[in-house]
């Protein structure tokens, strides 16, 4: 009886030892540690499940935008005082509940993440069958923000489109947008809708006019984060 319980005593303490010493030795493959992402967002697949996505960079930098500074000095896209990160960013990727990290293809090099701004921020989805979209952007004039949308698809961070606008988007419907750009030639707002169908990450795009764009622009909603 002693000796079976010898036997089964040393079982278990194998068996914790190995979950203890197993669950390091998975991280250690991580291609980065969750704390080393300047920007993370759980993003949910048209489907519901959620995943992790990690906007992490090597050789970064970390200013407040100034008028005498180097790199971060104040233009259109950044105040005096907006929280500046500059570096060399990928996307990552990690379904919930599991400890495994994915590197993505998306890499964006000498990348200026203003904090203050949310230039990386998302869109969390308002219907079921639309997926959460992360967009990663950076401003072109005082005007203009250019931006790349992805979303999961079947596990991995997938590429949408990319976009440029005034005011960012609006959610209409079930996957369909709306953006605003105010052209400074004329003083006039024009708008671009957008239809997105998830299973085929197809994006089409149509011009709505509305009587009274300037009651658009004041109603304007905020629908990213």
């Amino acid at each position: 009886m002693k000796k079976y319980l010898k036997l089964f005593i040393s079982i278990v303490f194998l068996l914790v030892g190995f979950s203890v010493f197993n669950q390091p030795a998975e991280a250690a493959k991580n291609p980065i540690n969750p704390k080393q992402s300047r920007v993370t967002y759980t993003l949910k697949d048209a489907n519901g499940v959620a995943y992790k996505v990690y906007f992490a960079g090597v050789r970064e930098k970390k200013a407040r935008a100034s008028y005498d500074h180097e790199w971060a000095h104040v233009w259109a896209g950044a105040a005096e005082g907006d929280l500046l990160y500059k570096g060399d960013y990928t996307l990552y990727t990690q379904k919930a509940g599991t400890s495994q990290i994915k590197k993505s293809s998306y890499y964006f090099k000498n990348y200026i993440l203003n904090a203050t701004r949310k230039t990386v921020h998302m869109y969390p989805s308002k219907y079921k069958g639309q997926p959460d979209i992360l967009a990663v952007s950076e401003p072109g004039s005082s005007n203009l923000e250019m931006a790349n949308w992805y979303y999961i698809k079947n596990g991995v961070l997938v590429h949408i489109t990319e976009i440029d606008y005034t005011e960012r988007a609006q959610i209409l419907k079930k996957n369909q947008f709306l953006t605003a750009f105010y052209d400074n030639s004329d003083g006039k707002w024009y708008f671009s809708g957008m239809n997105f169908n998830p299973t085929k990450n197809t994006f089409e795009t149509f011009t709505p006019v509305y009587k009274n764009p300037n009651a658009v622009i004041r109603n304007w909603k905020k629908h990213w984060q």
